[in-house]
């Protein structure tokens, strides 16, 4: 009496134990895999490639709001996407007027503008900063200081 007898219900049961391990493993193998190609792709000359070619949005995103500024036609922040042939460059900027450590807005000639720009492709991202002075009235600008930052 005390034995039980295996029914169709309770076999179905094992064969569901393998059948999850099975495609756990399968699950867990591609993520390994995926994780390899992304490592090996930033770290190769692919990978200084993409870094080229996030400097060079930074860049662009620097000279975008460089020409907004110009036009007194500048948001705070806004982005951009830069076609790069095979892959896009997604750039987000920055424009500052008047940062409190670049000093006040001087009358004599003109306001501080601080633009930020960073290009990001795959796993990359670069840094740009550029400085500008702007004379209020006439809107003359002067280029302070153009540099890469580290991230």
């Amino acid at each position: 009496m005390g034995k039980r007898l295996l029914t169709k219900n309770n076999e179905r049961g094992v064969a569901a134990l393998p059948v999850i391990l099975l495609i756990s493993g399968i699950i867990i193998e591609i993520v390994a895999a995926s994780a390899f190609l992304a490592f090996s792709f930033s770290s190769g000359s692919f990978g200084s490639l993409l870094a080229t070619e996030a400097l060079f949005g930074a860049r662009a995103g620097t000279d975008d709001a460089f020409y907004r500024v110009i036009k007194n036609n500048y948001r705070s922040s806004y982005n951009l996407t830069v076609d790069a042939g095979s892959h896009t460059v997604s750039v987000d900027i920055t424009v500052e007027k008047d940062p409190i450590d670049l000093g006040v807005c001087t009358v004599s000639w003109g306001c501080h503008y601080r633009i930020r720009s960073t290009g990001r492709v795959f796993f990359r991202e670069r840094k740009m900063e550029e400085i500008l002075s702007v004379d209020t009235t006439t809107r003359e600008i002067r280029k302070q200081s153009l540099k890469e930052i580290e991230l």
